[in-house]
């Protein structure tokens, strides 16, 4: 081999490393380019998601005040039902005590009529009588506006009985 001919061959490897180094420079520049267009694509999104990070906030925040609320309606509503069991239950007990008074009523009536010569009872009567505890009037008629056991029916709530001479 020739002296030019080894020249010409350093000369060609010397370039193809030459062309080498350019081709992975060159690489190696286009991957840095790359990772900073990549880092400035992840800080708008972080910077993205800052700016969000404040609506996030806003939307816990609403929705532990929809909490508390809720909290505070559930609490309010088992008061009242607490309020309405107690109500019920002094109602039943008044039901219960005006039921016991209108038997006692009842049982001061009959005995009234029990008392009363001017009430006909069963046995009294020709034929053998439906209208138990009627009252009849001095005039041998039945009293005016009079129900069982001489109560006024008409209008009067309180129960108190009429006298004959109405």
């Amino acid at each position: 081999m020739s002296r030019n001919t080894i020249i010409w061959i350093v000369v060609a490897v010397v370039v193809v490393l030459l062309l080498l180094v350019l081709l992975w420079a060159a690489m190696k520049k286009g991957a840095q380019k790359k990772q900073e267009k990549r880092r400035d694509e992840a800080e708008n999104i972080r910077g993205d998601a800052a700016a969000q990070e404040r609506t996030v906030r806003g939307h816990e925040a609403e929705a532990a005040e929809q909490e508390a609320l809720a909290r505070q309606a559930r609490a309010e509503s088992d008061r009242k039902s607490a309020a309405a069991e107690k109500l019920e239950l002094q109602a039943d007990e008044r039901s219960e005590h005006a039921a016991g008074k209108r038997t006692e009523q009842h049982e001061r009536f009959r005995a009234a009529d029990e008392i009363d010569p001017d009430v006909q009872h069963e046995g009294d009567r020709e034929g053998g009588g439906h209208d138990r505890g009627n009252r009849r009037d001095t005039h041998g008629g039945r009293g005016r506006g009079r129900g069982r056991g001489g109560v006024a029916e008409s209008g009067d709530r309180a129960g108190s009985r009429l006298d004959s001479d109405s």
